[in-house]
């Protein structure tokens, strides 16, 4: 369902081209997956690509404006996106709140826990977690 543009920043597309995807981590890869079967509609992460306005969304990288804002104001940012275990998506249709549901409701498919941020009005944060859970959801606000 998604090409490597879809999922990285215009930069690191620019230097690694097609082999960009050895930074997303598998689990994401997988997770992602489900969701867009689980939704059967499309799912758009970035399309920088494609024209849209859209670029950090699934990888960021160090000259991404959001984590270069944070460096040169000299803050710790560690976020899941740097890590390619995060993305943001929106589903052209439907409201963040009908697939934040759609999600919850069928988590048993998911093949890894994930965290889901609470209440966005345009977009979906999942990330991956990093524990034994059994495959729960964890709702967190940002």
């Amino acid at each position: 369902y998604f090409g490597i543009k879809e999922l990285v920043c215009p930069d690191v597309y620019e230097r690694f081209g097609e082999s960009a995807w050895q930074f997303l981590d598998a689990r994401l890869l997988h997770t992602l997956y489900v969701i867009r079967e689980i939704i059967g509609r499309p799912v758009i992460v970035n399309n920088w690509a494609k024209g849209g306005n859209y670029s950090q969304r699934g990888l960021r990288c160090n000259v991404c404006p959001l984590v270069k804002e944070k460096t040169s104001l000299e803050k710790v940012y560690i976020t899941a996106h740097l890590q390619g275990i995060a993305v943001d998506f929106h589903v052209p249709g439907m409201s963040t709140a009908e697939v934040r549901r759609l999600i919850i409701d069928n988590q048993r498919l998911l093949p890894y826990p994930i965290r889901i941020e609470r209440d966005t009005d345009g977009w979906i944060h999942i990330d991956m977690r990093n524990d034994d859970e059994n495959f729960k959801i964890v709702e967190f606000y940002a």
